[in-house]
């Protein structure tokens, strides 16, 4: 009958062959079995799964994209990123790539990635966790993993027809508050030079310290992440920035503001922000949020009205 495919034998093989239509292309396939009734099963099953294609509930999964590797997918991910992705500028894999690309390998390297589930992506986040890495730490896998099954699924053909659910841990306890209150860090902020008031929410954010994020630039700044090299923080450690919504609108007040002669993602008129100190004082005592001491006698009215 029309739609209900065929079995055949190859010429070649021992096995029994189908072939049926999806979208008017042929697909030709072995059933991997010598036996007739197991093979009209197999043809039969195939056939659900071209109805559930087309009614919507389950996209068809080609033979091809059945034997995707996981590090074929991680392949593609990094050969794209040498290729500089959509901006197409030819770029080195940095070391905290390769870095954790390592536990994804090592954990679903070798499984056909269509047959990766919510459960394996659970699994390998405990694992993570069983070796004591930080919640920063897992994500940046986590996000690498996410990021080449996207590649994979709109690629043109597509490597691959759906992405697994792979959910993030929270970073919320990695991020220092400091000691003001949020309506006191804003009264800060509409007090401060613009130029030193995003310098600010970002520290506020993300707790890192002043003379690191006065010296972050735009090559700094990956997809998802900020990469600090160690050159510029202080254990001499590089580390990273996750981009949440917050960090994500100063960046993008920040790209209003963009000098071509100067790469620094914070900067003062196009070059380097040095000294803040006095605007940051001067907003914290108006506020009442601080106030002025004399150097010799630490007290805050004979700084004001020396005696």
């Amino acid at each position: 009958m029309r739609g209900d495919g065929r079995l055949y034998k190859h010429p070649s093989s021992k096995f029994w062959w189908c072939a049926f239509y999806l979208r008017g292309k042929q697909i030709r396939q072995s059933t991997g079995g010598t036996d007739e009734k197991q093979a009209e099963k197999f043809l039969k099953r195939k056939i659900r799964e071209i109805e559930n294609d087309k009614e919507g509930i389950k996209r068809f999964s080609h033979p091809q994209q059945e034997r995707v590797t996981v590090n074929e997918i991680l392949d593609d991910l990094v050969q794209d990123y040498k290729r500089g992705g959509e901006k197409g500028i030819p770029r080195e894999v940095p070391p905290q790539m390769t870095s954790h690309l390592k536990p994804l390998r090592e954990f679903f390297g070798t499984l056909r990635a269509m047959q990766v589930g919510s459960r394996d992506v659970e699994a390998f986040k405990s694992q993570l966790k069983a070796e004591k890495k930080a919640n920063a730490t897992v994500n940046r896998s986590l996000q690498l993993l996410s990021q080449a099954y996207s590649y994979a699924v709109t690629s043109d053909p597509p490597k691959l027809n759906r992405v697994p659910k792979i959910k993030r841990y929270s970073e919320k306890g990695n991020q220092r508050k400091g000691k003001f209150s949020p309506a006191e860090a804003q009264a800060i902020f509409n007090n401060l030079p613009s130029y030193m008031a995003d310098v600010a929410e970002f520290a506020y954010e993300m707790g890192h310290r002043s003379g690191e994020i006065r010296q972050l630039r735009w090559p700094h700044l990956e997809p998802d992440v900020i990469l600090i090299p160690g050159s510029i923080t202080k254990n001499g450690e590089e580390e990273q920035i996750a981009l949440t919504e917050e960090i994500e609108e100063i960046l993008a007040r920040r790209r209003s503001d963009r000098r071509p002669d100067c790469d620094l993602i914070f900067h003062h008129d196009g070059a380097p922000i040095v000294d803040y100190g006095k605007c940051w004082y001067s907003a914290c005592v108006c506020l009442g949020l601080g106030a002025y001491y004399c150097r010799d006698c630490r007290d805050a009215r004979a700084a004001i009205h020396p005696s």
